[in-house]
């Protein structure tokens, strides 16, 4: 008797360390027994610190090689030396790369788009030059991946549309949103008026994320020490780790003598106690001018927070009209509409709700089963 044998996926996760690339990897592999009826086995390489962080399962085969526990540079040339042979081996018939940038010359192969960074330049500027040549870097190595591929995921139509006129992409994609995890999920508070607060029992604005560049974190801080200066009963929680830019919040802190009773600052968290920060807050604050799809921000949706949000990149799409939209790059502005949230029980309560209903579809289960079932489709329409 012959035995059917399902299909064998390979994930190419040599690039990916941390941040939101590194959840995305973790619930897809959290959904396979559910998501994955006509995948046989998954074989994920990547460094053994990654490894360490993933599921483990029968149907799960970690790799790992010297190469990919080294610098950038080693797991290039284990891509382009070592990758394809491995995946021979194992009999593998589709590799997916969510890290964008795939250079070895095995076939098919599926990329993602997870980072706008190396597309869109006028961000980039803001930074030195170093990091300017690594975002040039990799602005031609996922150009190059991206127009080899067999199949391409992006996460939005907002950076669809973007970088497809960018490079004159002509590959056909689809479009598969990130999920949350459930554990975030709260139904909307109720929405208190504004004498409710103090200062003894300030209104919370959080903002989650990296500090850089371009999310904004010092501008939002002035906004708020000046609205406590007039007055207002309102704090803000900071929560990330620092990857650069953290002087500029610091002259904030430094140059309101206020700043000490609503500025709060916490290094980054994992990812799990971040929920109880999320269900303590009174509203959230998003000032970011570079996303493709931000799950911190669709975790404070599925939370029932009402939100103010820059209104660049993707936000509008993932928002729609509930949200408090403001431009990130002016203290003014952000004042203005912080200050306007904070006034409007109402507004609130109605934005929260509506995010709140939005985010109904981004599960991780429709993430993980549009995924797998798209690997499988490019795989068998490569055979054929």
């Amino acid at each position: 008797m012959f035995k059917f044998f399902k299909m064998i996926v390979g994930i190419d996760a040599s690039n990916i360390k941390e941040g939101g690339g590194l959840t995305h990897l973790i619930a897809l592999l959290q959904n396979t027994e559910e998501t994955t009826t006509d995948i046989d086995k998954i074989i994920v390489w990547s460094s053994n610190a990654t490894l360490d962080k993933i599921p483990s399962s029968k149907k799960i085969e970690k790799v790992s090689h010297s190469f990919l526990n080294k610098s950038t540079l080693f797991t290039f040339i284990y891509q382009f030396f070592y990758l394809k042979k491995s995946a021979k081996k194992r009999n593998c018939k589709v590799i997916f790369a969510p890290g964008g940038t795939f250079i070895s010359s095995f076939r098919p192969f599926v990329t993602m788009s997870q980072n706008m960074l190396p597309f869109e330049w006028e961000e980039a500027q803001y930074y030195g030059w170093k990091m300017r040549l690594r975002l040039k870097i990799l602005h031609y190595t996922q150009t190059y991946s991206f127009k080899r591929a067999n199949g391409l995921i992006f996460l939005t139509n907002y950076a669809k549309n973007y970088i497809t006129k960018a490079i004159s992409l002509k590959k056909s994609s689809t479009i598969i949103p990130h999920g949350v995890n459930p554990a975030f999920r709260a139904a909307p508070r109720k929405q208190n008026a504004p004498s409710f607060y103090n200062h003894e029992k300030p209104f919370e604005f959080l903002y989650v994320s990296y500090v850089t560049v371009y999310k904004h974190q010092w501008v939002i801080a002035e906004a708020v020490c000046q609205l406590h200066q007039n007055g207002l009963p309102i704090k803000l929680k900071l929560i990330g780790s620092v990857l650069d830019s953290f002087e500029k919040v610091q002259q904030v802190l430094d140059n309101y003598p206020n700043s000490n009773e609503c500025i709060e600052y916490i290094a980054g968290l994992p990812h799990s106690q971040l929920i109880e920060h999320y269900h303590q807050a009174d509203a959230f604050v998003f000032g970011s001018t570079c996303e493709n799809m931000p799950i911190i921000l669709i975790e404070a949706m599925s939370a029932g927070l009402p939100i103010a949000s820059s209104y660049y990149g993707p936000m509008e799409e993932v928002l729609e009209y509930a949200a408090f939209y403001f431009n990130p790059r002016e203290v003014k502005d952000c004042k203005m509409v912080l200050e306007n949230l904070f006034h409007n029980p109402e507004a609130r309560r109605l934005g929260a709700l509506t995010v709140f209903n939005q985010t109904k579809k981004y599960t991780w289960v429709n993430c993980a089963t549009d995924t797998f079932k798209y690997l499988v489709e490019v795989a068998n329409n490569y055979k054929k």
